[in-house]
Order: structure tokens, then C-alpha cells, then sequence
């Protein structure tokens, strides 16, 4: 009877000790948005379809910062709970109040129907930007940043997005693109128009096509994930690896670019987003190494 109470109570104490790693391990996951509203995140919007100006011929202002007539950024209820939608109606773009750096994020996207000029025939299109500094509507109507691709089969890919550069292991996919390739030599990425050579390749100074399409049919759920450790980061679509980047820096003076905004991007279609979740971390999860 004695070693039947010492054995329960080591087994007791052992549950207790894995539970509460388990309820650790939970709590480090903070939400970045509260299902209700925008409070923590600010919103800047360009023109209503990329117009310059009007009938008449008047010169258009941008929305600029939290300035939504059209209610282009909305809170919507969907078939699996309050979303965040964006219409795509004016391009811009919901950043985070604050800066992020070293975290594990991971959020739920689906694409609506709705698509609106100058995209009216798609693909839809919209963007996870990470590390996003300066002024709002900076850069087109977003701002300097890395992006994770959220656009309709191309969900990984990666685009500079301003005064931006990465290294990233990749070969020729055709005769101008370049698509991602594990342990392949690095080549480095970048906004050509910066450096005045927006010439037939400068695309391809820029796109990086992901290794494989991992992306769920219209109208289902995705599950987008962005590793960012150091100045490196990892493109996660569906649970799997589709992209690893590495040496994030500024173009202009080669500073290590390795913190900033979180953005979600409106570019002309409708999109939903949802659960938006970051840990910060000290290293590469295992499960992603």
C-alpha cells in the first residue's frame, strides 16, 4: 500500500509538471488582434481604385491614416468566426501599432470574391509585409518592409517592398524568374526601380517564386506562418516550408533589417483575415529547422 501512494503521488506530481509546460508553452502565443475591432492597428488607404483623378477631371488625395470612408477594412462575421475584411476597393494597407522582432506568427486567410480595377482580372492579391518602417504610403501605399506573398497560387512567394535587400537560395525557374531551392547558392533580392535599372529583368531582381504551391482552394481556409529570427525568416504555408530568406537589410546603407511593422496588404481584392497569433522566440521551432 505504501509504494502504491509514493508511485500515485510521483505520478500526480509528473502530470502536474506537464501540464503546466503544456499551459507555458500555450501562454507565450499572444494575440495581435482581439476579434472585435482595429484597436492596436492603425490603417492607411490610397485612392479608390488607383485613381489619380476624378470625372472632372480633379486631382484625388489619398485616404491616408485611419481615414476609411468605404469602409475598406472591416470586421466580418465568416462561416468560422469574426474575421478581419479587407475589400481591396483602395489600395493601402492595417499595420501594427508596434514593432516585432524574433517571433513566430501565424495567422488564418481566405480569399472573397470581390475584385475591383485596376485587378478586376486578377489573380487576387493581398500580402503579409514583415520588419515595415517609415512613413505610411511611403512606398506606393504601404511602407519599407519584406513580404510573405498572399496572392491567389503564389501564397509564399517573396517581394521586396521599398529600401529593401535579401539573400535567398533559388535557380533559374524560366528564362527570367528564379524560384526557391533548398541549400541552392544565395542570390540576392531586390527593388530594382531604387537603383533607376527597371529594365525587362527587374522583376526578376525582385520575385522569388516559393518552392511549391501549398495554397487550399478559393474559398477555404489557409494557415500562413512567418518565422523571423535575426535577419533571417521562413515562409510557412499550410504547415509546410515553401521559403527560407536570409541577410534582411536596407539597401541604401546595408543596415541589418531585422524588426519592424506587421502589415496586412489591400490591393484589389476582397480577403479575409483571421486568429493572428505571435511568439517571440529565441530559436527556429524544431518542427521548422
Amino acid at each position: 500500500m505504501k509504494w502504491f501512494f509514493v508511485l500515485s503521488l510521483i505520478l500526480v506530481l509528473c502530470s502536474c509538471k506537464s501540464n503546466k509546460k503544456e499551459t507555458e508553452t500555450t501562454e507565450q502565443w499572444t494575440s495581435l488582434w482581439n476579434g472585435t475591432d482595429l484597436s492596436g492597428w492603425h490603417s492607411y488607404l490610397g485612392t479608390p481604385y488607383q485613381m489619380k483623378t476624378d470625372s472632372l477631371g480633379n486631382t484625388l488625395t489619398p485616404f491616408g491614416i485611419d481615414n476609411d470612408p468605404l469602409e475598406v477594412i472591416t470586421i466580418a462575421d465568416t462561416d468560422n468566426g469574426n474575421a478581419i475584411r479587407i475589400s481591396g476597393v483602395a489600395w493601402g494597407m492595417i499595420y501594427t501599432e508596434r514593432d516585432y522582432q524574433n517571433y513566430h506568427l501565424k495567422l488564418k486567410t481566405k480569399w472573397g470574391e470581390g475584385m475591383h480595377p485596376p485587378r478586376e482580372k486578377g489573380p487576387r492579391d493581398s500580402g503579409l509585409l514583415y520588419h515595415g518602417f517609415g512613413e505610411p504610403g511611403s512606398v506606393y501605399n504601404w511602407m519599407g518592409s519584406q513580404e510573405l506573398q498572399v496572392q491567389q497560387g503564389d501564397m509564399g512567394d517573396y517581394w521586396p517592398v521599398g529600401d529593401v535587400e535579401i539573400d535567398i537560395p533559388s535557380v533559374l525557374k524560366d528564362s527570367m524568374y528564379y524560384i526557391y531551392k533548398d541549400n541552392a547558392p544565395l542570390r540576392s533580392y531586390y527593388f530594382a526601380e531604387i537603383l533607376k535599372t527597371a529594365t525587362h529583368d527587374s522583376l526578376a531582381k525582385r520575385r522569388v517564386f516559393k518552392a511549391f504551391n501549398a495554397e487550399r482552394p478559393h474559398g477555404e481556409w489557409n494557415d500562413v506562418e512567418l518565422i523571423t529570427l535575426g535577419d533571417s525568416s521562413i515562409h510557412i504555408v499550410n504547415g509546410q516550408v515553401v521559403m527560407r530568406l536570409f541577410n534582411s537589410r536596407k539597401m541604401s546603407n546595408r543596415e541589418k533589417l531585422h524588426s519592424g511593422k506587421i502589415i496586412l496588404q489591400s490591393e484589389g481584392a476582397e480577403v479575409f483575415y483571421k486568429d493572428l497569433y505571435v511568439k517571440q522566440i529565441t530559436e527556429v521551432p524544431e518542427k521548422y529547422r
